[in-house]
Protein backbone atom coordinates (compact mmCIF):
# COMPACT_ATOMS: atom_id res chain seq x y z
CA UNK A 1 0.00 0.00 0.00
CA UNK A 2 1.64 3.22 -1.17
CA UNK A 3 -1.13 5.68 -0.34
CA UNK A 4 -1.93 7.64 2.80
CA UNK A 5 -5.09 7.71 4.94
CA UNK A 6 -5.82 11.11 3.34
CA UNK A 7 -5.71 9.44 -0.08
CA UNK A 8 -8.00 6.68 1.13
CA UNK A 9 -10.41 9.28 2.51
CA UNK A 10 -10.42 11.21 -0.77
CA UNK A 11 -11.32 8.12 -2.79
CA UNK A 12 -13.92 6.73 -0.37
CA UNK A 13 -15.43 10.19 0.05
CA UNK A 14 -15.62 10.62 -3.71
CA UNK A 15 -17.28 7.23 -3.98
CA UNK A 16 -19.73 8.07 -1.20
CA UNK A 17 -20.86 11.36 -2.73
CA UNK A 18 -21.05 9.99 -6.27
CA UNK A 19 -22.71 6.65 -5.52
CA UNK A 20 -21.62 4.28 -8.26
CA UNK A 21 -18.74 5.55 -10.37
CA UNK A 22 -15.40 4.98 -12.08
CA UNK A 23 -11.89 5.87 -10.87
CA UNK A 24 -11.48 8.71 -13.38
CA UNK A 25 -14.68 10.34 -12.15
CA UNK A 26 -13.52 10.14 -8.53
CA UNK A 27 -10.19 11.63 -9.57
CA UNK A 28 -11.91 14.58 -11.26
CA UNK A 29 -14.29 15.15 -8.35
CA UNK A 30 -11.60 14.97 -5.69
CA UNK A 31 -8.70 16.56 -7.58
CA UNK A 32 -6.45 13.49 -7.39
CA UNK A 33 -4.54 11.32 -9.86
CA UNK A 34 -6.66 8.63 -11.58
CA UNK A 35 -3.95 6.01 -10.93
CA UNK A 36 -4.15 6.76 -7.21
CA UNK A 37 -7.93 6.44 -7.30
CA UNK A 38 -7.59 3.06 -9.01
CA UNK A 39 -5.02 1.83 -6.49
CA UNK A 40 -7.19 2.79 -3.53
CA UNK A 41 -10.28 1.26 -5.14
CA UNK A 42 -8.46 -2.01 -5.87
CA UNK A 43 -7.44 -2.19 -2.22
CA UNK A 44 -10.96 -1.21 -1.08
CA UNK A 45 -12.38 -4.12 -3.09
CA UNK A 46 -9.80 -6.49 -1.56
CA UNK A 47 -10.79 -5.27 1.94
CA UNK A 48 -14.51 -5.52 1.08
CA UNK A 49 -14.94 -1.76 1.51
CA UNK A 50 -16.12 -1.48 -2.11
CA UNK A 51 -17.32 -3.71 -4.86
CA UNK A 52 -17.11 -3.45 -8.62
CA UNK A 53 -20.37 -3.88 -10.48
CA UNK A 54 -19.91 -5.13 -14.03
CA UNK A 55 -22.41 -6.10 -16.66
CA UNK A 56 -25.63 -4.33 -17.46
CA UNK A 57 -26.05 -0.67 -18.26
CA UNK A 58 -24.77 0.62 -14.93
CA UNK A 59 -21.21 -0.29 -14.09
CA UNK A 60 -18.74 1.01 -11.57
CA UNK A 61 -17.56 0.91 -7.99
CA UNK A 62 -19.88 1.12 -4.98
CA UNK A 63 -19.23 1.36 -1.25
CA UNK A 64 -20.22 -1.64 0.84
CA UNK A 65 -21.58 -1.37 4.39
CA UNK A 66 -18.04 -1.92 5.68
CA UNK A 67 -16.86 0.78 3.28
CA UNK A 68 -19.43 3.23 4.64
CA UNK A 69 -18.18 2.46 8.14
CA UNK A 70 -14.57 3.02 7.05
CA UNK A 71 -15.55 6.28 5.34
CA UNK A 72 -17.26 7.36 8.57
CA UNK A 73 -14.07 6.68 10.57
CA UNK A 74 -11.95 8.63 8.11
CA UNK A 75 -14.44 11.50 8.00
CA UNK A 76 -14.59 11.77 11.79
CA UNK A 77 -10.81 12.20 11.87
CA UNK A 78 -10.99 15.02 9.31
CA UNK A 79 -13.53 17.47 10.68
CA UNK A 80 -13.12 20.86 9.01
CA UNK A 81 -10.96 23.26 10.99
CA UNK A 82 -13.57 25.96 10.48
CA UNK A 83 -16.88 24.14 10.74
CA UNK A 84 -18.70 27.43 11.39
CA UNK A 85 -17.63 28.75 8.00
CA UNK A 86 -18.72 25.52 6.33
CA UNK A 87 -22.04 25.71 8.16
CA UNK A 88 -22.44 29.27 6.83
CA UNK A 89 -21.80 27.97 3.31
CA UNK A 90 -24.31 25.17 3.79
CA UNK A 91 -27.03 27.54 5.03
CA UNK A 92 -26.30 29.89 2.10
CA UNK A 93 -26.63 26.90 -0.25
CA UNK A 94 -30.24 26.21 0.72
CA UNK A 95 -31.75 29.21 -1.10
CA UNK A 96 -30.11 28.52 -4.49
CA UNK A 97 -30.89 24.84 -3.89
CA UNK A 98 -34.60 25.65 -3.92
CA UNK A 99 -34.16 27.87 -6.99
CA UNK A 100 -32.27 25.12 -8.81
CA UNK A 101 -34.98 22.56 -8.06
CA UNK A 102 -37.58 24.94 -9.49
CA UNK A 103 -35.39 25.52 -12.54
CA UNK A 104 -34.91 21.80 -13.25
CA UNK A 105 -38.66 21.22 -12.88
CA UNK A 106 -39.30 23.98 -15.44
CA UNK A 107 -36.70 22.41 -17.74
CA UNK A 108 -38.42 19.05 -17.54
CA UNK A 109 -42.01 20.28 -17.78
CA UNK A 110 -42.08 23.57 -19.71
CA UNK A 111 -38.94 24.18 -21.74
CA UNK A 112 -39.39 21.45 -24.39
CA UNK A 113 -35.62 21.39 -24.93
CA UNK A 114 -35.35 25.16 -25.40
CA UNK A 115 -32.25 26.23 -23.51
CA UNK A 116 -33.18 29.91 -23.56
CA UNK A 117 -36.18 29.19 -21.29
CA UNK A 118 -33.96 28.36 -18.30
CA UNK A 119 -30.48 29.67 -19.17
CA UNK A 120 -30.88 33.16 -17.61
CA UNK A 121 -32.09 31.62 -14.35
CA UNK A 122 -29.33 29.02 -14.47
CA UNK A 123 -26.75 31.80 -14.77
CA UNK A 124 -28.26 33.45 -11.66
CA UNK A 125 -28.15 30.16 -9.75
CA UNK A 126 -24.58 29.66 -10.95
CA UNK A 127 -23.48 33.00 -9.50
CA UNK A 128 -25.14 32.08 -6.21
CA UNK A 129 -23.51 28.67 -5.95
CA UNK A 130 -20.08 30.12 -6.78
CA UNK A 131 -20.52 32.54 -3.87
CA UNK A 132 -21.38 29.57 -1.63
CA UNK A 133 -18.27 27.77 -2.85
CA UNK A 134 -16.05 30.76 -2.07
CA UNK A 135 -17.06 30.39 1.58
CA UNK A 136 -16.95 26.57 1.55
CA UNK A 137 -13.44 26.45 0.06
CA UNK A 138 -12.14 28.63 2.88
CA UNK A 139 -13.18 25.85 5.27
CA UNK A 140 -12.53 22.82 3.00
CA UNK A 141 -9.99 23.63 0.24
CA UNK A 142 -10.64 20.38 -1.69
CA UNK A 143 -14.04 21.77 -2.67
CA UNK A 144 -12.36 23.94 -5.31
CA UNK A 145 -13.05 21.22 -7.89
CA UNK A 146 -16.76 22.01 -7.82
CA UNK A 147 -16.33 25.43 -9.43
CA UNK A 148 -14.52 23.98 -12.45
CA UNK A 149 -17.12 21.26 -12.83
CA UNK A 150 -20.07 23.67 -12.56
CA UNK A 151 -18.39 26.00 -15.07
CA UNK A 152 -17.86 23.15 -17.54
CA UNK A 153 -21.46 21.94 -17.29
CA UNK A 154 -22.85 25.47 -17.68
CA UNK A 155 -20.63 26.14 -20.68
CA UNK A 156 -21.75 22.88 -22.35
CA UNK A 157 -25.42 23.62 -21.70
CA UNK A 158 -25.14 27.21 -22.98
CA UNK A 159 -23.41 25.87 -26.12
CA UNK A 160 -26.41 23.67 -26.90
CA UNK A 161 -25.68 20.39 -25.12
CA UNK A 162 -29.11 19.90 -23.57
CA UNK A 163 -28.07 16.86 -21.53
CA UNK A 164 -25.51 18.98 -19.64
CA UNK A 165 -28.21 20.38 -17.37
CA UNK A 166 -29.87 17.36 -15.80
CA UNK A 167 -28.90 14.04 -17.38
CA UNK A 168 -28.13 11.58 -14.55
CA UNK A 169 -24.65 10.09 -14.14
CA UNK A 170 -23.15 12.19 -16.93
CA UNK A 171 -21.33 15.00 -15.13
CA UNK A 172 -24.32 17.26 -15.71
CA UNK A 173 -24.91 20.43 -13.71
CA UNK A 174 -27.50 18.51 -11.70
CA UNK A 175 -25.01 15.72 -10.94
CA UNK A 176 -22.45 18.20 -9.65
CA UNK A 177 -25.16 19.97 -7.65
CA UNK A 178 -26.29 16.76 -5.96
CA UNK A 179 -22.68 15.86 -5.15
CA UNK A 180 -22.00 19.26 -3.59
CA UNK A 181 -25.17 18.98 -1.49
CA UNK A 182 -24.19 15.51 -0.29
CA UNK A 183 -20.62 16.63 0.34
CA UNK A 184 -21.73 19.55 2.50
CA UNK A 185 -23.98 17.30 4.56
CA UNK A 186 -21.38 14.52 4.98
CA UNK A 187 -18.56 16.90 5.83
CA UNK A 188 -20.72 18.63 8.42
CA UNK A 189 -21.90 15.26 9.77
CA UNK A 190 -25.56 16.03 9.09
CA UNK A 191 -28.54 14.10 7.83
CA UNK A 192 -30.91 15.49 5.23
CA UNK A 193 -33.80 17.42 6.73
CA UNK A 194 -36.88 19.25 5.46
CA UNK A 195 -34.74 22.34 4.81
CA UNK A 196 -32.77 20.33 2.23
CA UNK A 197 -35.86 19.59 0.17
Amino acid sequence: MSYTPDDEYAVLHGLRIKGMTAPAEIATAMGIDPALAQEVLDDAVAREHARLRTGGQLQGYLLTSAGRDRHGELTAARAPADSERLDTAYRAFLEPNRAFKTLTTRWQTEANGRIEVVLPDLRDVHRSVLAVLTTAVEAVPRMTTYEQRFDAALESFAAGETTALARPMSGSYHDVWMELHEDLLLTLGRERSDSDE
